[in-house]
């Protein structure tokens, strides 16, 4: 299973879904993009989603909004 989670600090929401997957310890088993670090990584999000809302997580190239959601996903197939 491939995991991107497109993000930014700002985002309490994205801040939220980091902070579970800090406390699963999965953290090298998704691939990370900070998209105000990485602009390639905004314009990626923007190509695949049509904005730039985050968090977003890409599960084998499907994508994933909203963090209570993201969450729910995660502890289910890592816990």
């Amino acid at each position: 299973m491939k995991l991107q989670l497109y993000f930014h600090h700002e985002c309490g929401f994205s801040r939220s879904v980091l902070n579970t997957i800090n406390n699963l310890k999965i953290q090298d088993k998704i691939e990370l993009k900070n998209i105000r670090e990485n602009p390639e990584f905004e314009k990626t999000l923007i190509e695949i989603m049509g904005d730039k809302q985050v968090p977003t997580l890409i599960v084998d190239e499907k994508p994933m909004r909203e963090s209570e959601d993201i969450k729910k996903f995660l502890i289910k197939s890592f816990l």
